[in-house]
């Protein structure tokens, strides 16, 4: 006995092992036909899902996947239309909404929303990290003036997460109205 593994040799006779057949010229060609049928009966179903099946794959970029309206992609701020409530910062279970606010002068022109509402405080910063976004959408759901909302646009990766924080009050991410908000 070697120690780990037990020493089989007496066990291990032509009687106790019955299953080993002598390979004849004959079980060899049997082998060998079994194998070509069973290669030829996987390429005759593979061929058959090729030239029956639709195609799935799309042409992209050249071809792009339309959405459905209610999914939950790229998220918008509005900012000239945020109250700076805080409700949407309050609402995310992962906290990746940072918002400060300070209060307006009491001689500063009176603001509104495009619905009505008096803005009463001045947006200093409003910044989404969507690299910790969970694409929730309670943000959304508890925005008075609804000026935060999710949009069809599913293309913004980038290469490093730091560049996934997108702050809302600089000018080209407000460009983004025009271009993602439908």
């Amino acid at each position: 006995m070697s120690g780990i593994t037990p020493d089989i040799s007496d066990f291990a006779t032509k009687e106790n092992l019955d299953y080993y057949d002598d390979l004849t010229f004959g079980k060899w060609l049997k082998n060998i036909g079994i194998t070509i049928k069973s290669c030829l009966t996987g390429l005759a179903i593979t061929g058959k899902v090729i030239l029956t099946k639709k195609a799935v794959t799309i042409e992209y970029p050249e071809v792009r996947e339309e959405l459905p309206s209610n999914s939950r992609s790229r998220l918008f701020n509005d900012v000239d239309n945020c109250i700076a409530c805080l409700q949407c910062a309050a609402a995310c279970p992962v906290d990746c909404i940072y918002i400060t606010a300070t209060r307006r002068d009491k001689e500063a022109p009176k603001l509104k929303t495009d619905d009505g509402t008096p803005i009463k405080l001045d947006l200093k910063q409003y910044t989404i990290d969507t690299a910790l976004c969970c694409y929730c959408g309670l943000c959304t759901v508890v925005c008075p003036t609804e000026c935060l909302t999710h949009t069809t646009d599913y293309e913004f990766s980038q290469y490093t997460v730091g560049e996934m924080k997108y702050d809302y009050l600089e000018e080209d991410i407000r460009a983004w109205k025009h271009r993602i908000v439908k």
